[in-house]
């Protein structure tokens, strides 16, 4: 059953209201926080895991770089937070987690993940955006592609920021690993897209 909510934005025909791209207001700034919380407790696993799972590669590419979990579940909070929240919600959820991880030391480039992170979150704000305000649906294969487009861009910065932080592995490497990472945006979309569902028909929140 979906939950109707009165807001002061008109709705869409995806059925939510159509929010500004830009967001200032005191509930989309809590909104993205508690995403952004939720967000980071997820990659206290993941990136460990990630991690353990580099240092297991390393002996065969000869760099210690994966991060396949991390986009994956990228996948799963950041597409609610900028449909609903907009840019500014994409640069909190962004830029929350990569301070965690920098702190707790969860991963060797942890200090990375701020370019990582902003470059899904702002092209794919930008372009959930285009399609909610434009009068399109949110279809399984729309929201999943979609995902794909800013994880795309994300895995070609890993790609660059590979070579220059992690020299000297075999060429195949530089590009397994990118690829990999991009790939997981078809399981991670498809568990975004049923909890954003899970959010729509919740109206928790509009």
């Amino acid at each position: 059953m979906t939950t109707k909510r009165t807001t002061s934005y008109p709705m869409t025909a995806e059925g939510i209201p159509d929010y500004p791209l830009w967001r200032t207001d005191t509930k989309a700034i809590v909104g993205s926080v508690l995403l952004a919380v939720c967000f980071s407790i997820n990659m206290q696993i993941t990136e460990r895991l990630d991690t353990v799972t580099g240092n297991l590669v390393a002996p065969i590419i000869g760099v210690p770089a994966a991060n396949w979990l991390g986009y994956t579940f990228l996948n799963l909070w950041y597409p609610v937070t900028v449909i609903y929240f907009g840019l500014v919600g994409g640069l909190i959820i962004s830029n929350f987690n990569p301070i965690i991880a920098v702190l707790t030391a969860t991963h060797s480039l942890a200090w990375a993940f701020f370019f990582f992170n902003m470059a899904w979150a702002i092209p794919n704000a930008l372009l959930f955006k285009y399609w909610i305000r434009n009068g399109y649906r949110l279809t399984y294969w729309r929201f999943v592609l979609t995902c794909g487009v800013g994880q795309f861009i994300s895995a070609c910065v890993w790609f660059g920021l590979m070579q220059i932080v992690f020299p000297g592995g075999v060429w195949w490497g530089y590009i397994v690993i990118p690829l990999w990472n991009f790939i997981m945006f078809i399981p991670g979309g498809t568990l975004g897209y049923y909890f954003y569902k899970a959010v729509k028909n919740s109206g928790v929140l509009e």
